[in-house]
């Protein structure tokens, strides 16, 4: 595209946005255009926040603040600006401008300091008026916090008293800390909860009052002594530039006796299949099973009883815990075979200080039914590809699971996919319409229970379960190879309510008969390499995954933040090794590989969506690469969009010429890529139904050998180097639209490839496509052979099914 073009299609597109206002900010120039304002009037433009004399606090402080007061403006005060394209903006019917509406607002802003420990804060504004457009400018000096001086706690019944002093250690009031009302919250909370796990079941927030005192002595004492006198009025100065309080917590005498009662636990019945109006007395239609901690009735055995009592904490004839409490409710609701639980506590009519607990469970379903349709499209690289992805294809998936395996809700899983790859015969000259098919079958089982326990539990990892994954597939890639494969993986997985996952399997089995063609052997013949990766492989030995999530605000502007983390790392070989007769088929590496992804959200549907991925395998014993399912690949519709699948890499070696019948997939024992996405709202049809999304895509990455797999002269272009790292990265950028359907997105992404590691030894593989408006669409859309060779050498486009990451 020549550059005049690019700067007469700017330049106008600026004039006919922007001919009615412009606005400058520190970030740059934005064009605002004012639609409806009002006539002869001036109207609200723009709002600007300042904190002054804000030295001492910290930029987060400074983020939290500034949204809580960007938050607090008035209905009449608030822009209604809508940034639709980078540096283009709108203001929708702006309001009349009204100082009342700003007077209200800086109020506004001054209570909401309150609950952050600022009660001296000092509000004011200014307006700045050009034309009609008024900016309004609003200042918040904080002044210092009120602090904590003291706290005292007097709940006149002994017990809490003690329980009090007990777990002092965890207050959240602590002395010279700034009073908020998140740390009085925090504080009454923990009471509560402490009482509560220790017998007083009923006891709430509202029993508990809190009181606060101003600690300026000056202001309550008196004395005829002028020393001491002019003593008490310095330190009372002292308190006031810097502001604090004693607080005490007391106890509200509820209406309600009882509340002030500790309780213990008399008996506990179980409904293992409780059915609306049962009756806790009938015991004709219901059978009665007494276990040393809880009577069970049931109308038919779908639970043995050894399922209950490991997941019921709560035990007779012990005091009343809230946390065994919520501990068996999270314990029962895990095991997914219930759709309701229900736990009464029904105080007993003979002992006034005992409860009775009936834990009501209505059963699930005990088959769920799955069957889906899936279906993929990737632009094609060259005239054979070998395992596909990068032709039009679709599948099947039907799926069975039962819930309830063996009375003791193990959930196992059935489920059979089949699959089939479709090739262009047209454009590649091929006779078989089918390009590869696939059928395969997987059963997964989940058990409720861990091995490895007192190891998890140490590592602060309370949750989880075993499971056993067992599979077999059959996979043909017409007139190339056939490849049958077995699995076997056994392991546990263990998770905390902070985000963290350990997945341990040690035992993963796996077996790949692959059965070659002639035609397959002749490609061999041409790339020697082949040899290497594509064989029949055994493989044995442990694998262990981490996963690591959180979602937080990143700073007042964003809805969310969300990241992922995951860490995997596999072997094969030293148990084989252990084992003489599986040594000489055993595969031999060691596997790491790490991602990491961040979406940040922000208002209107915009995100911007980041992904970091980087992966190794190191073959030992003599092997000169990784199993070829076991290696990395990029390109796709999840990965370098820029390039088909298997299409990138590796290394520098060229590309295979397109209409060339010659084995062309790129996979490697090295992998770094990472993935940039700016993703926005361009149309709504029907709201929270059906919308129009757009994203600018970038990707960069490529796969490379570990090891020279040929012991031949020359030049190994595949083969990574460092200091061949940033020549040989590819990049590509484009666009994507996507169809959001709620609960489904369909993704249609468009991509030209900028830097190329075929090339990279002219200008470091930088070469910007070669179009222009005059020939654009010729290029994407021709079915010439100049444009399909252009297409293959520069562009790529792929459709997928929800976010690439």
């Amino acid at each position: 595209m020549k550059w005049s073009k690019v700067k007469y299609l700017f330049f106008l597109s600026i004039f006919f946005y922007a001919c009615k206002s412009t606005e400058y900010t520190t970030k740059g120039i934005q064009i605002i255009k004012i639609k409806n304002a009002p006539p002869k009037v001036p109207y609200l433009y723009h709002n600007t926040f300042t904190l002054v004399d804000d030295k001492k606090l910290s930029e987060l402080e400074k983020q939290i603040i500034l949204g809580r007061l960007k938050a607090q403006l008035d209905d009449s005060s608030v822009v209604n600006k809508v940034d639709n394209f980078f540096f283009l903006g709108t203001i929708k019917k702006p309001t009349a401008y009204d100082t009342a509406y700003s007077r209200l607002s800086a109020t506004n802003m001054r209570t909401s300091m309150y609950p952050l420990g600022y009660y001296n804060a000092v509000d004011s504004f200014s307006q700045d008026t050009i034309k009609r457009r008024v900016t309004v400018n609003y200042f918040i000096k904080p002044n210092k916090p009120t602090l904590i001086d003291t706290v005292s706690y007097s709940l006149k019944l002994t017990d809490l008293n003690e329980l009090t002093q007990a777990s002092l250690n965890k207050t959240a009031l602590l002395q010279n800390e700034p009073v908020t009302k998140a740390a009085i919250q925090s504080e009454l909370s923990r009471l509560v909860d402490t009482f509560n796990n220790n017998g007083y079941y009923k006891f709430s927030a509202a029993e508990l009052r809190v009181l606060g005192d101003s600690s300026i002595e000056a202001l309550t004492s008196l004395s005829d002594d002028p020393f001491e006198q002019l003593q008490l009025l310095e330190e009372a100065q002292k308190k006031r530039d810097s502001p604090s309080l004693r607080l005490a917590i007391i106890l509200n005498k509820p209406d309600d006796s009882t509340k002030l009662t500790k309780y213990f636990i008399n008996k506990i019945y179980v409904l293992s299949d409780y059915r609306p109006n049962d009756l806790l007395s009938d015991t004709i239609t219901t059978a009665t099973y007494t276990l040393p901690n809880f009577i069970e009735r049931y109308h038919q055995p779908i639970f043995k009883s050894s399922l209950l009592s490991r997941n019921i904490t709560l035990r007779s004839g012990q005091m009343f815990r809230q946390q065994d409490y919520l501990n068996t409710l999270a314990n029962l609701t895990k095991l997914q075979v219930w759709q309701s639980i229900n736990i009464r506590l029904v105080e007993n009519i003979d002992y006034a200080d005992k409860v009775d607990i009936i834990i009501e469970l209505i059963p699930d379903k005990k088959y769920s039914y799955l069957s889906t349709v899936e279906a993929s499209y990737a632009a094609t690289s060259n005239a054979v590809n070998a395992l596909g992805g990068s032709l039009f294809g679709f599948s099947i998936n039907v799926g069975i699971t039962n819930k309830n395996f063996a009375r003791e809700a193990v959930r196992m899983a059935h489920n059979l996919r089949f699959g089939i790859e479709l090739n262009n015969a047209n454009r590649n000259n091929i006779n078989n319409p089918i390009n590869s098919n696939d059928i395969s079958y997987a059963n997964n089982t989940t058990i409720p229970r861990r091995f490895l326990a007192p190891l998890l539990n140490k590592l602060a990892l309370p949750k989880g379960e075993s499971f056993v994954n067992a599979g077999i597939s059959y996979s043909n890639r017409i007139n190339l190879f056939t490849l049958q494969s077995v699995n076997v993986g056994v392991g546990v997985n263990a998770s905390n309510s902070k985000g963290k996952k350990l997945i341990i399997k040690p035992i993963n089995i796996e077996y790949s008969l692959l059965n070659k063609t002639d035609s397959f052997n002749k490609l061999i013949a041409i790339n020697p390499f082949l040899r290497y990766s594509y064989n029949t492989t055994f493989i044995l030995g442990p694998s262990i995954s981490y996963l690591w999530s959180q979602q937080k605000r990143l700073h007042p502007r964003s809805v969310s933040n969300l990241r992922v983390a995951r860490v995997n790392i596999e072997e094969s070989g030293s148990i084989a090794t252990l084992v003489g007769l599986l040594k000489n088929v055993s595969s031999s590496y060691v596997k790491l590989d790490a991602e990491f992804k961040q979406t940040i959200s922000y208002k209107r549907d915009k995100q911007i969506a980041l992904r970091f991925f980087a992966g190794i395998g190191v073959p030992l014993r003599g092997d000169s690469s990784l199993p070829f399912f076991k290696q990395f690949f990029g390109g796709g519709s999840n990965s370098m969009r820029g390039w088909p699948v298997r299409g990138i890499g590796r290394g520098r070696e060229k590309l295979v010429p397109l209409l060339q019948n010659i084995f062309n997939d790129r996979t490697g024992d090295f992998q770094f890529e990472t993935n940039i996405e700016l993703r926005h709202q361009i149309v709504t049809f029907i709201p929270d139904l059906f919308k129009l999304k757009g994203a600018v895509i970038m990707d960069i990455g490529n796969v490379w050998n570990i090891k020279a797999p040929l012991n031949t002269a020359g030049t190994d272009l595949s083969k990574f180097q460092l200091k061949n790292f940033y020549r040989e990265l590819g990049m590509s950028a484009g666009y994507g639209l996507r169809i959001d359907f709620s609960n489904l997105i369909i993704r249609g992404d468009f991509s030209f490839r900028f830097k190329r590691p075929e090339t990279s030894n002219i200008n470091n593989g930088w070469k910007l496509p070669s179009i222009g408006f005059n020939d654009v669409l010729q290029k994407v859309f021709s079915s010439s052979q100049s444009a399909r060779n252009w297409r293959y050498e520069n562009f790529n486009f792929t459709l997928g099914i929800n976010y690439p990451f």
